[in-house]
């Protein structure tokens, strides 16, 4: 069982009004809420952070491609964490073609101290 704290912050760098995600875990999404949601079930502790016991965020800047697959343009953060979550955030695809074409931010924070 998952049991990471998970603050996220998704910032649309440029508008946009409804979202739908269909991430390639079968997740689906149709508002920010549900968007927040799929990502937290997707993005999971790594097995790195466990072993040095460590917790952290990552911010990661993206962009939706014009066939809904999500590029990641940057990562900053714990060096441990970087690599994870930049390599589960593009297993997400968008299937609202209104967000195609833009910018997000995104901050996730792992707290290894609720994770046992």
């Amino acid at each position: 069982m998952r049991t990471f704290t998970t603050a996220i912050l998704l910032a649309i760098l440029l508008t946009a009004t409804t979202a739908f995600a269909a991430p390639k875990s079968n997740d689906a999404a149709n508002s920010k809420n549900e968007l927040y949601a799929a990502i937290e079930r997707i993005v999971e502790f790594p097995e790195k952070g466990i072993d040095y016991a460590k917790s952290g965020y990552v911010t990661t800047t993206f962009k939706v491609d014009e066939n809904g697959s999500i590029t990641v343009q940057k990562v900053k953060g714990d060096r441990t964490l970087k690599n994870h979550v930049k390599s589960q955030i593009e297993n997400i695809s968008i299937k609202d073609a209104n967000l195609y074409g833009k910018y997000y931010e995104i901050k996730i924070y792992f707290d290894f101290t609720e994770k046992f």
